[in-house]
């Protein structure tokens, strides 16, 4: 008999949605998880404000009332109305050495990204060339103010509040999927997924930030369910909870079960809408 969590964490894109929109299959999971007295939240790399964008209507089915929400790949944690919970921010010092890394590479990226801590501001997207503002303003522009200037105007902006993570648009013919490196001299990390390269802390990721929320709501580990499919995913997957689902195609699993200390004891699931069937599908 498949397991009852008493609490269901999830990562988004990818694994509840597809392209920016939650799939039905996915809310009917989340809905039939309700009525078996199990809480739900996400845990994601996105922002609180493009969270909001992408739940849309769900989002009040997807988050249980009360229950912290994980963003920014764990980095952050805040409540339902986006009032920080906790986070962990860069020293001054690890953002010099983030604006160094983007100096010496900066022919990788179009644009990078940063999310205020109040959500009531708009997100800053910084591009690299002129050329990139137009489009982006076009894509972002609801949630994001989208300028070009010199590096040293951008190094500003970091240095004016408190960060967890500053993502960087990869240019298109550079290719790196489900990589996490380590920096030396810095407490930093590098994510590599769905076309960003992203700058976290090293000492915080969505398997801590799962406990944490865990313990705020009162759970133990074995109560848990999560349910994630990519790199910045593994620390939550490979937590030993109740139930652990790899969301991924068959020919795409090893690139994350690699990483995992119990493949074995994985459940995997193909798509998003497969992860809702298997949700519907838990009974008492």
């Amino acid at each position: 008999m498949k397991q009852i969590p008493k609490l269901a964490i999830f990562d988004i894109d990818g694994t509840i949605a597809r392209k920016g929109v939650v799939l039905p299959e996915a809310v009917e999971g989340f809905k039939h998880l309700h009525e078996l007295g199990c809480l739900t939240t996400v845990s994601t790399g996105r922002g609180y404000r493009r969270l909001r964008d992408v739940l849309g209507k769900d989002f009040g089915t997807i988050v249980s009332e009360d229950t912290p929400i994980i963003v920014e790949h764990g980095t952050k944690i805040v409540n339902q109305d986006g009032s920080l919970v906790f986070g962990e921010f860069f020293s001054e010092t690890e953002i010099e050495h983030i604006v160094d890394f983007i100096r010496a590479n900066i022919e990788l990226f179009k644009f990078a990204w940063i999310n205020p801590n109040d959500v009531t501001k708009k997100g800053q997207v910084w591009c690299t060339e002129q050329v990139y503002v137009q489009p982006e303003t076009e894509n972002r522009g609801h949630f994001a103010n989208v300028f070009h200037a010199p590096l040293g105007e951008f190094r500003a902006l970091l240095l004016a509040e408190p960060l967890s993570c500053v993502t960087m648009r990869l240019k298109d013919h550079v290719k790196v999927e489900n990589l996490k490196l380590k920096l030396t001299k810095t407490d930093t990390h590098l994510i590599f997924q769905d076309g960003n390269m992203e700058f976290v802390k090293a000492n915080i990721n969505k398997g801590l930030a799962v406990l944490y929320t865990a313990k705020t709501v009162g759970f133990a580990t074995e109560d848990i369910l999560v349910a994630g499919n990519a790199i910045n995913d593994i620390e939550m997957l490979d937590l030993g909870v109740g139930t652990s689902i790899l969301v991924s195609p068959p020919d795409e699993r090893s690139a994350i079960l690699a990483y995992l200390s119990s493949p074995e004891s994985i459940v995997t699931v193909s798509t998003p809408e497969d992860l809702g069937k298997y949700l519907s599908s838990l009974s008492t």
